[in-house]
């Protein structure tokens, strides 16, 4: 091939790919949409670049105008709020657990009197340190919001008793704090982030096979073939999902069981519970992969869609980031995607020992996913049906 054929025959397949290129919305769409999109996404996600107002619950044991003057001063640090005071140990501990808090400060009993009486009493701080980075937040506001109280007693002890300003300054621990790190006490940067790295690449993985169940199908032509078998939506999309969601759990349990203690992950919570709780999510994966699956002619766009879906989703889970210090609409993405409560869930259930009654709320978020996707994969396949059936295509086989 000499240089003008050769110069000619790269010109015939740059137009040639241009043509295809111009066809394919998705490519598009992905092209330039995906580059402005996902940063943008990204930008909004972190835009309150530190994580405020996180939720604490305050033990107040003193009952006393100075535990109510702490009380109220951490409620007005900017990363803090006070969720709730009680006057139970358990019950902060409760909160904690639950999921409902990310730290607790206990207030002791006799609290002003022991100050008055010099006998420098401990304030008790505990923090979930699964999240290192809310954690953190939290510990710095506790500690500088009690450090200003702190030093104010005693400047102000000192000075009725005749100290100089400049000597009392220098004097000023009128009580001690003691932190505690739960669940992650190491702040091991594997604990923190390898649940919801595995967990973001299982869904991926996964969506992108289940698309293909009814798209495949659709593209090959062998779906009038396929009603030959059946002409009820419920029974195509059960016997074509148990395959699927049967290899998913294996593959799932094997990484619960091998990866896990390969990698010194430790697993504190019941296994039965984190199967039961695992098994929610991918029922909710098959409900949406089987929706978009249906509702796509072919293999591409299928996976497609599903890869737009699943690529921002770790980003949007609230696994590093807390839900609460995204922007609302966002936050409302975030709640309809099944990695959300999943990674939450899955957090608790490993690290922290929780039941299935203390990850209520994210199973019922996975029921209404499993039921909605579900609903809709079944109408979209419900419609394909009978249009096959009306044009007689199920005549041709």
């Amino acid at each position: 091939m000499n240089i003008n054929q050769f110069t000619r025959t790269t010109f015939e397949i740059i137009v040639r790919e241009w043509g295809h290129f111009k066809k394919n919305n998705m490519l598009k769409l992905m092209l330039f949409g995906g580059p402005v999109l996902f940063p943008v996404v990204l930008g909004l996600v972190y835009i309150q670049a530190k994580p405020l107002e996180q939720p604490i619950t305050i033990v107040d044991l003193d009952n006393s105008s100075l535990s109510q003057k702490i009380i109220e001063a951490l409620d007005d640090n900017q990363y803090l709020r006070v969720f709730r005071v009680v006057g139970s140990e358990q019950t902060g501990l409760h909160d904690l657990k639950k999921g409902r808090i990310e730290g607790i400060v206990f207030i002791p009993e006799g609290f002003e009197g022991d100050i008055q009486q010099k006998r420098h009493p401990e304030i008790y701080i505990s923090l979930n340190s699964l999240n290192i980075l809310t954690s953190n937040y939290i510990n710095t506001g506790i500690l500088k919001t009690l450090g200003v109280i702190n030093a104010g007693i005693e400047v102000n002890t000192l000075q009725k008793s005749g100290v100089p300003v400049a000597t009392a300054s220098d004097r000023f621990e009128s009580f001690s704090i003691q932190t505690d790190r739960f669940y992650n006490p190491e702040t091991n940067y594997l604990t923190f982030l390898w649940p919801g790295v595995v967990g973001t690449l299982l869904q991926q993985i996964f969506l992108l096979v289940i698309a293909l169940i009814f798209a495949y199908e659709f593209e090959k032509g062998t779906f009038s073939s396929l009603l030959k078998k059946s002409t009820s939506a419920s029974h195509l999309i059960f016997a074509k999902s148990i395959p699927y969601f049967l290899i998913m759990m294996l593959i799932w349990s094997a990484m619960i069981f091998i990866l896990f203690p390969l990698f010194h992950v430790p697993i504190i919570g019941s296994a039965v519970n984190l199967l039961l709780f695992s098994a929610m999510f991918m029922l909710a994966l098959l409900s949406l992969g089987v929706f978009v699956s249906c509702l796509t002619r072919t293999m591409l766009l299928s996976t497609d869609i599903l890869m737009i879906i699943s690529v921002p989703s770790f980003i949007l889970s609230g696994f590093t980031w807390p839900v609460s210090q995204m922007p609302s609409y966002i936050q409302v993405i975030s709640e309809v995607l099944p990695l959300t409560p999943f990674l939450n869930g899955l957090r608790r259930i490993v690290f922290m020992g929780s039941s299935l009654q203390d990850v209520l709320p994210e199973i019922k978020s996975l029921a209404i996913m499993i039921i909605v996707f579900g609903l809709l994969g079944w109408g979209v396949l419900k419609l394909k049906i009978r249009n096959y059936i009306s044009k007689g295509a199920l005549n041709q086989v």
